[in-house]
């Protein structure tokens, strides 16, 4: 009878809502309260789960499972996430997140020195000589570790985006100073490659404009590849956006040919901008918004992108409203949240107080607490599962997340759910030849003779769904 009631109930809001649009996406930005101490509330043991519909799984082969770590996560507002903390055998790949561009010059350049490349971690200590160590070099250790590992650097996300800083990519000249620097950099510091999040291109100019910057890359990563030798190309992967102010003006055919793969932010359907509460991440149309992921996917195979290049984006994330009475309804407010306004930490989620509403039609979740009026939406093991059955389903690439520093452990873990969902994971091998570094144990591969050979594992749905 309360399923029954909640269906009714969701039906009849969903008749009286208006369309609304996708908006940027702000949470892939520096979080307002980087420095000070995470917001942190008591959470729900063993809430009580609304489930709508029955739940299957499948199994696929030589999936990605790519997690964006952002530079800022060692910081108190963001949990002294070490990179250590992170999950390993759950990906095939980290991007680290994120570096800056010049607007005018293309310059490529790194954006918190310390944390890039300064803090020791553990028992290790920075000794004489010209060392890397800070985050990219506790990366490059468990890529040292973990052989099926991929680390890539990430160029942008929200917050290095906005006051033109992609405006460079129209100019050939600045291009070219941009390519120059992302191969040296991706000597310097071992990376795989390069992940670009531009939100968003404003124009046909600098759609035309990145599209041309991929190409250029791709010409110079495979020239880098030949030089050295190299068995494994270098990669070049995007954050994509979701809705039409995102996509707009993207070159898809130059991009997709460049590509390993396409990111797509399949997150932020609804926030603070909306006029009524809603789901922030649902795989299928709710009845509810103009946008899903599913309608996201199509849109992109018809640009011309390539459905196998395509990785799923998971948020590990939720987004808040308060005052309300549910799903659909009006709102005050979206809350303090966990380190920014109105977004809360997967990892402090459910809050006490909350049920949980699990929609596997929709492919979208969210707790609600009646007595304090509060609607958090975002994705629950299950739902993060049933994403990783439609990879699966579909033949895309795999899944992606945001971020990596909000993640649960062990059975309620988003990406082990998802990434076991999807289906084995690739195992191929990552870069640890880089004889051109500016630093000495990127260059012998921190004193090891011999590379330690451990692939990723295959992750497994912690879930019978």
């Amino acid at each position: 009878m309360v399923l029954a009631r909640f269906s009714r109930l969701s039906l009849l809001a969903a008749a009286a809502l208006s369309t609304m649009s996708v908006h940027a996406t702000e949470s892939m930005k520096i979080p307002d309260n980087v420095n000070v101490t995470m917001r942190l509330e008591e959470i729900q043991e063993n809430p009580i789960v609304h489930q709508l519909l029955r739940r299957g799984v499948v199994a696929g082969s030589g999936k990605v499972s790519i997690g964006y770590y952002p530079n800022w996560a060692i910081y108190d507002g963001s949990g002294n996430f070490k990179p250590s903390d992170i999950a390993v055998k759950g990906l095939t790949h980290i991007l680290y997140s994120f570096a800056d561009t010049n607007p005018s010059t293309g310059r490529l350049t790194l954006t918190d020195q310390w944390a890039d490349e300064q803090k020791t971690f553990g028992n290790e200590k920075a000794s004489g000589g010209n060392n890397l160590y800070g985050c990219i070099g506790a990366l490059y250790k468990m890529k040292l570790q973990y052989r099926g590992l991929k680390v890539l650097l990430s160029v942008g996300g929200y917050t290095y985006s906005q006051n033109g800083h992609f405006k460079f990519v129209t100019s050939p000249k600045a291009r070219k100073t941009f390519v120059a620097d992302a191969v040296k950099i991706v000597e310097d510091y071992g990376f795989d490659g390069i992940d670009f999040d531009f939100e968003y291109p404003a124009s046909a100019e600098e759609g035309r404009g990145l599209g041309a910057l991929f190409t250029e890359l791709r010409k110079a990563f495979n020239a880098l590849q030949k030089k050295k030798g190299d068995k494994t190309p270098y990669q070049l992967t995007a954050a994509v956006g979701a809705g039409a102010d995102g996509y707009g003006h993207l070159d898809v055919p130059a991009m997709d040919a460049a590509l390993n793969y396409w990111n797509l932010m399949a997150y932020d359907y609804s926030g603070s901008w909306s006029r009524v509460t809603g789901n922030h991440a649902n795989l299928k149309r709710d009845g509810l918004g103009g946008v899903s992921t599913v309608d996201a996917l199509a849109w992109y195979k018809g640009a011309g992108a390539t459905p196998a290049k395509m990785a799923l984006g998971i948020p590990i994330y939720g987004r808040g409203f308060e005052n309300t009475d549910g799903l659909g309804k009006s709102y005050k407010g979206v809350g303090s949240g966990t380190s920014e306004s109105g977004i809360y930490s997967y990892k402090n989620l459910p809050y006490v107080g909350s049920e949980i509403f699990e929609n596997t039609a929709s492919g979208s979740s969210y707790s609600y607490d009646k007595s304090k009026r509060e609607f958090i939406s975002y994705d629950t093991p299950a739902i993060a599962a049933l994403k990783g059955k439609y990879v699966a389903d579909k033949g895309l690439a795999g899944t992606m997340y945001w971020d990596l520093s909000t993640d649960k452990k062990g059975k309620d873990a988003i990406v082990a759910s998802a990434a076991g969902a999807s289906g084995a994971l690739d195992k191929s091998d990552n870069h640890i030849n880089y004889p051109n570094s500016k630093w000495d144990n990127v260059r012998n591969n921190m004193g090891q003779k011999k590379a330690r050979r451990e692939h990723v594992s295959h992750a497994r749905a912690p879930h019978a769904l």
